[in-house]
């Protein structure tokens, strides 16, 4: 089978290149290391004896791997060559070896689609590509689309079918309106360009329906924890909400405590004059029927979690009969209970935290038993709702037997 004319006087320069490609034994003779003079000679078998050197002189053997990488890179070159010389002994096989060695051959591979080349080498390059199908002969196969040879572009048209690139949709929708030759065997290039993109297009709708997919997954998934979570939530209150837990303000517990500004207009009292009211008020609720217990009856317990105080034994009413407001760990003195046991009238021990506080007239409150420690006494009962002593009412009872000292303007 013989090339047409001007395919043979374009391969060449190819001839040419191999024939000087090929190993000359007399070429290491003139070097005194012993090296070969040309990239990629090797000596053949059966040639010059090797002198031997001193230790000194002799150099360190060449790694086996890169005497592979040349050895490959050199077979390489040969099949190239081959693709576009049917005289060539390796021309009917050159496709599949290259194929056959993938990767590696694919930069030679988009060399030869240089229009430079042999029209036959950059053809059947073209096809080496396709069965390849790697990536990077992607930008190659594009630039072989305009191709002065027929053959050559409707051989790169199927490379990138095959490869399904989606950069080369658009040249080949150009190639599709414009190119309007046939191969020599009668092909049309626009039509297998049309082809190209139907069959790249299916595969795009594939790749973006399973990647829809996915991510509707994932959106399920999502879905599925959140309300999982909006589940655990809700369980959570509802449990808070069965013990009476109100919700209490961390950051106003531990915040410092600054003085309320007097705006009522009248005189601030004295610490002597402050010290005598509270001998009097604590005179006075002595003689009241609901007095506190002896020294020697007194029921001490702890907070044992953050609690608001009320003014009665009940929380329905929100924060509107919040009077106080305890923390863990601070000592209080059990001073009544309800009918129930559920809620304990209560007062600050001796140690509590400076934000821990009772703002009431006589400084008692009502907490719900579950956020303190069981008393370790008997303890009075008070009705929900019972009236308790004003200090109206402890002046009224002590008047008579203890009057009120005179504050010193």
């Amino acid at each position: 089978m013989r090339s047409h004319p001007a395919c043979a006087a374009n391969s060449i320069p190819i001839e040419t290149m191999s024939e000087q490609e090929q190993p000359v034994e007399q070429a290491s003779s003139t070097n005194s290391s012993g090296e070969p003079t040309q990239i990629g000679q090797f000596p053949q078998p059966g040639g010059r004896p090797t002198r031997q050197l001193d230790s000194t002189q002799q150099q360190p053997a060449q790694p086996a791997q890169q005497r592979q990488n040349a050895a490959l890179r050199e077979r390489i070159a040969t099949l190239v060559a081959a693709l576009g010389d049917p005289e060539h002994p390796l021309h009917q096989q050159a496709v599949q070896d290259l194929v056959a060695i993938g990767d590696p051959a694919v930069p030679a591979l988009n060399e030869a689609l240089n229009p430079r080349r042999p029209w036959l080498t950059a053809f059947r390059a073209a096809e080496a590509l396709g069965q390849i199908g790697d990536g990077r002969a992607t930008s190659a196969l594009i630039e072989a689309l305009r191709h002065p040879n027929s053959n050559v572009r409707w051989g790169a048209v199927r490379a990138l079918a095959v490869i399904g690139d989606a950069r080369a949709m658009l040249d080949l929708r150009r190639v599709a309106r414009d190119d309007r030759a046939k191969t020599t065997w009668g092909e049309s290039i626009g039509g297998a360009a049309a082809s190209a993109l139907d069959q790249m297009r299916s595969q795009n709708v594939l790749f973006r329906s399973a990647e829809l997919m996915k991510t509707a997954l994932a959106c399920v998934l999502m879905l599925l924890a959140l309300v999982a979570a909006v589940s655990v939530i809700t369980t959570l209150r509802t449990e808070l909400s069965r013990i009476g837990h109100d919700a209490v303000d961390t950051n106003a517990l531990f915040a410092p405590t600054t003085p309320t500004p007097n705006t009522s207009g009248t005189p601030e009292a004295t610490p002597e004059a402050t010290a005598q009211a509270e001998a009097t008020a604590q005179a006075g609720a002595a003689a009241l029927p609901t007095t506190a217990p002896n020294a020697s009856d007194v029921v001490t317990g702890t907070v044992l979690m953050a609690a608001n105080v009320r003014s009665e034994p009940n929380s329905q009413s929100g924060n509107a009969n919040k009077i106080g407001s305890l923390n863990p760990g601070d000592d209080i003195v059990f001073l009544a209970s309800t009918s129930d046991s559920k809620w304990y009238r209560i007062q600050l021990g001796q140690r509590y935290k400076a934000s821990s506080r009772i703002d009431s007239t006589d400084g008692t409150g009502w907490v719900i038993a579950t956020l303190l420690s069981k008393p370790t006494g008997s303890l009075p009962i008070e009705q929900a709702g019972a009236p308790t002593a004003t200090p109206a009412d402890v002046q009224r009872l002590t008047e008579a037997e203890t009057p009120l000292p005179t504050l010193q303007p």
